[in-house]
């Protein structure tokens, strides 16, 4: 089964061509704005995020076949290598490749049955090759981040809580409050205090977390307190 990567960012497209083909790009944003319109494997949202003097800013949601990097050939493609039929998309690729224009693309790529955890900046160039256009893809910049629950939070890809950032700390000793009161018949600890105190050091000192916790961790009670015992017991 595959695994699939979910990536967000931000395409920049010349003004100049924009303006040329203003119709064709509109209607290629629409079509992804409608729910089942999306390429499986692909881009699945578009929305206008800002028109420059110099550029087209779209923002961008997407799903990766094991991740985006791996998708990035068939954002703007043809015939085998096109996952659904797309008349915008299909007009859009052939005036990139006849302009030779480039889009420039930000993105983040998520994907946790991987460990994958990615900032990325690349060029696309479509090109073609034996009567099929393909997207021809240059990387830029490639920032691999370290993955643990701190750098999920900080960049978005999962909602929690960090240590170092007073708003969130904050609303976590309120959730840990109210779960340990929830929760007490499973709790160890014999009062709140010392099940925060365990609770902030198994975040603070864990290198799966690093300083910070996953939502997801603590809204299943009994595997949360199974980990955290284990995390303090003396090997």
């Amino acid at each position: 089964m595959v695994n699939i990567s979910s990536a967000s960012g931000t395409m920049y497209i010349d003004r100049t061509f924009y303006d040329r083909n203003k119709k064709l790009i509109d209607d290629w944003v629409k079509f992804y704005q409608t729910p089942q319109n999306h390429d499986w494997y692909g881009i699945s949202y578009i929305e206008i995020e800002k028109l420059t003097e110099d550029e087209l800013w779209l923002r961008f949601y997407g799903d990766g076949r094991w991740s985006w990097e791996n998708t990035l050939e068939r954002v703007f493609a043809s015939g085998d290598f096109e996952s659904q039929f797309n008349l915008y998309k299909t007009e859009l690729t052939k005036r990139l490749y006849e302009d030779k224009q480039s889009i420039l693309m930000e993105y983040k790529d998520y994907e946790p049955g991987c460990e994958i955890l990615v900032e990325r900046e690349a060029t696309l160039n479509v090109e073609k090759y034996k009567g099929k256009y393909y997207t021809e893809v240059i990387v830029d910049t490639d920032i691999d981040i370290k993955y643990n629950d701190y750098n999920r939070v900080a960049t978005g890809v999962e909602e929690g809580y960090r240590l170092d950032n007073e708003k969130e700390c904050k609303s976590l000793l309120e959730y840990l409050k109210d779960f340990y009161y929830k929760n007490k018949d499973m709790v160890s600890e014999n009062d709140y205090r010392a099940f925060k105190k365990d609770v902030l050091t198994y975040i603070k000192d864990v290198n799966e977390l690093k300083g910070g916790i996953c939502l997801f961790r603590l809204e299943d009670p009994g595997m949360f307190l199974d980990d955290l015992e284990n995390s303090l017991k003396i090997v």
